[in-house]
């Protein structure tokens, strides 16, 4: 369990924005530079079905994403259902993060070096079905990178906390891409994917989730690009919501219907 520290100076969350507020501030002050490549992302659904790697059961899940943008704002989300493959008592979980963005925003691009863009948003994380209730709400800028194409790569750091009295206010830094891999006319992979780095909420400790996938492009062996990808997930999850030597590993197949 964090204890506040007895020593005066900045409380621990403001320390972790303080990095992206000065990367912010040197940004603001950019002049105005070339147009960045936007990325679409769209809708899909997933079937995914696995296996846990370090314990018994199998995991059955249902995924639907979306991604979208409207003038300066931008906002991303995703439902998971999800259960052992017997579907007895299915949880439902779901997150949504909007976002502005201060390039389309200012109608100039806030960029430094590798960064094509910032913006600023928040989230809500929300657990349906579970043992116990479970809201999370993040607030903070994210950094957009600049890649070839249309692939996107993006850090976002936030401050989080989670509803109750007994949690405290900590941080979470979310890497997340979504990278095509073309290795050859025909042989069209996409590795996408994300990592959650979650501080001490207060009861438990720090955790690390990691859902890296790749995928390949079934529709381009047919011609039809971009329709329907196969391929596998795996998710790892270190201190599992913040509970210290609980571990999950899980490998599973996944289908992912681009809508």
């Amino acid at each position: 369990m964090q204890t506040p520290s007895t020593k005066p100076g900045i409380p621990p969350f403001q320390k972790y924005l303080l990095l992206p507020l000065f990367l912010l501030t040197l940004l603001l002050s950019q002049k105005q530079a070339a147009a960045q490549v936007m990325y679409e992302g769209g809708s899909n659904v997933q079937l995914l079905y696995g296996r846990h790697l370090n314990q018994s059961g199998d995991l059955a899940t249902i995924t639907f994403e979306h991604f979208g943008m409207v003038g300066a704002w931008e906002h991303f989300g995703f439902a998971d259902l999800s259960n052992d493959v017997t579907l007895a008592g299915p949880s439902l979980y779901s997150e949504w993060y909007p976002k502005l963005s201060l390039s389309r925003a200012t109608k100039r691009e806030v960029a430094l070096g590798p960064i094509s863009d910032v913006l600023l948003g928040g989230g809500v994380n929300v657990l349906f079905g579970g043992d116990e209730d479970f809201f999370v709400y993040l607030l903070g800028p994210a950094f957009k990178f600049r890649l070839p194409g249309q692939g996107l790569l993006q850090l976002e750091t936030f401050y989080y906390k989670q509803h109750g009295s007994a949690y405290s206010g900590t941080y979470q830094f979310t890497p997340s891409w979504d990278i095509p891999l073309p290795a050859s006319e025909k042989v069209h992979l996409r590795f996408r994917g994300f990592m959650d780095f979650i501080g001490d909420r207060g009861p438990g400790t720090t955790q690390f989730l990691a859902q890296p996938q790749l995928l390949l492009d079934l529709g381009n062996l047919r011609g039809k690009p971009g329709k329907v990808y196969a391929g596998t997930e795996w998710r790892y999850w270190h201190n599992v919501v913040g509970l210290e030597g609980i571990n999950e590993s899980v490998l599973q197949l996944n289908v992912l219907f681009q809508l």
